[in-house]
């Protein structure tokens, strides 16, 4: 099968193409540019693999939580040529990607928002598998500075070095466009849609501060 991968949940868009077995991976050398990079990688990665767009099977995307620009343009992109060529999106939980292959029992995803307040997820692992254990949610810095369990992290890196300061048993991880595209294959059954009307990102609320 080949799919195509976009990665736009942050600043900085990444764009991948699973040929068959082979993974192949582009990256926007401009930051806030997902609009005008992505029809550009995207073109560039399947011509690079001596592919049309007709050859793709799916198209797999990053479903947020992150920018909220950056998911809006990747999902209206992917919408637009999946109603195309008629071909299923697969949409992947930004946090389930920050979560592939850790094997803590108990893990937290942290996604940096903005100010004071970022978004959460809790897994714990269950037969070897780890499984979400929370409902995905905002929280602010003073909630989670006592958490005792492994997390993983993405956003800027100086708000990385702040929470490592604190002690928390804390790791940065990048966001893949390849572990999106694994996640995808692996439960392609059960997470692609051709009901685009419904399909949107996933946008966490923020607390209100009253």
């Amino acid at each position: 099968m080949n799919f195509l991968g976009i990665e736009s949940s942050s600043r900085k868009l990444s764009v991948g193409l699973m040929k068959e077995k082979s993974f192949s991976e582009l990256n926007s050398e401009k930051i806030n540019d997902t609009a005008n990079s992505l029809p550009q990688l995207s073109k560039k990665i399947i011509s690079n693999a001596s592919l049309d767009f007709e050859d793709l099977d799916a198209i797999c995307i990053s479903a947020g939580p992150g920018s909220f620009t950056g998911l809006r343009v990747g999902m209206s992109y992917a919408k637009g040529i999946a109603m195309a060529l008629d071909i299923p999106i697969v949409p992947v939980s930004t946090f389930d990607s920050l979560a592939y292959n850790n094997l803590s029992e108990e893990l937290s995803t942290l996604i940096y928002s903005h100010g004071n307040t970022f978004y959460i997820c809790k897994y714990n692992l269950d037969n070897g598998i780890l499984l979400k254990s929370s409902e995905p949610k905002s929280i602010l810095k003073e909630n989670f500075l006592e958490l005792s369990h492994n997390i993983v992290f993405n956003g800027p890196m100086n708000i990385f070095e702040d929470l490592k300061a604190n002690n928390l048993k804390i790791e940065f991880k990048d966001l893949s466009v390849n572990n999106i595209i694994k996640i995808a294959h692996q439960n392609f059954k059960l997470l692609k849609t051709k009901s685009l009307d419904n399909l949107v990102p996933e946008y966490v609320g923020n607390f209100e501060v009253k």
